[in-house]
């Protein structure tokens, strides 16, 4: 086959074709993404082939960009953790880019923020702090769940218990900054609280039966037990953010729900009760990093 005469077409339909049969495989988006072009290539008669960087074959290159217009960019994109940032009362969605070594970057590179927006932050102590704040938290949960310590390695109900955790709070950030109705972050919110103070409570050495009998939806129990438990667990202002926090069972049954300043503090402060229970367990402290080092302002 002369690989230089195959039209656009031609080759659209050779993609379209592998790919509907790896979908009929089982194999989802993601592994497609990698799986596809160099199911493509084979057919094409390439045994082996550079796969990145000098000596890509155009015909490689080809294929991967027409995969890439069968699908959204969201459809392709790496799993990563994405927050939420409340700038005055506006939701802006951030991501955690995926670095490897040591890395230079700005926090305010990964926030959807207009450029105006972007501008009146960086006079506004408060609001700059804020986001500061929020984005090393989320960092924190993206890496500290990849970094945990040794001991705690086959805390199985810890591991599940903080994915989940972060899995509702993947949920809170999109209704927020998808622009749905506010109120459907507050249980979101409230289990990624709940689940992450029971996780730190599966540290400790408590089963998942003693854990369920001994706090229930008691958060705030759970949240002085870790005090008792990690010295440097910081007990107090996780305290102040569950008091702001409406209690889970009720608010479930409740026709009357938070404000939506109310809903976007309930979901940052998730957000950072998370980060601290995950830096309990973990050597993960994005903060620490920052130069110049800020410290924390939020929750208040």
């Amino acid at each position: 086959m002369n690989l230089d005469s195959l039209s656009d077409e031609e080759l659209l339909y050779l993609v379209g074709t592998t790919d509907k049969e790896l979908f009929d495989a089982g194999r989802d988006i993601r592994q497609r993404d990698w799986e596809v072009p160099n199911a493509v290539m084979k057919k094409l008669g390439y045994a082996s082939f550079v796969i990145a960087g000098a000596g890509t074959p155009v015909i490689l290159e080809r294929i991967r960009a027409i995969f890439a217009s069968i699908y959204r960019s969201q459809d392709l994109a790496v799993g990563g953790h994405i927050g939420v940032f409340m700038y005055r009362d506006v939701f802006a969605r951030f991501s955690i880019p995926h670095c490897y070594g040591r890395v230079s970057i700005n926090p305010f590179d990964f926030v959807d923020l207009t450029r105006i927006q972007l501008r009146m932050i960086q006079v506004e102590t408060e609001e700059y702090s804020r986001y500061i704040d929020q984005f090393c938290d989320v960092a924190d949960i993206q890496y500290g769940l990849q970094k945990r310590r040794r001991s705690y390695k086959d805390a199985e109900v810890l591991h599940r218990f903080l994915g989940l955790s972060r899995l509702h709070l993947h949920a809170a950030a999109a209704i927020l900054t998808g622009g749905y109705d506010y109120r459907g972050a507050v249980q979101a919110g409230l289990l990624a609280t709940e689940l992450a103070l029971k996780a730190g409570a599966a540290a400790s050495g408590l089963t998942e039966r003693e854990i369920k009998d001994r706090f229930a939806h008691k958060v705030a129990q759970t949240a002085q037990f870790l005090g008792d438990v990690w010295p440097s667990f910081d007990v107090a202002r996780v305290q102040r953010v569950i008091a702001g926090q409406p209690p889970y069972v009720i608010n479930r049954y409740s026709a009357e729900q938070p404000n939506r300043r109310d809903v976007g503090h309930l979901v940052m402060g998730a957000q950072f009760i998370v980060s601290e229970v995950v830096r309990q367990t973990s050597d993960q402290d994005f903060r620490r990093g920052l130069k110049p080092l800020v410290a924390r302002s939020y929750p208040e």
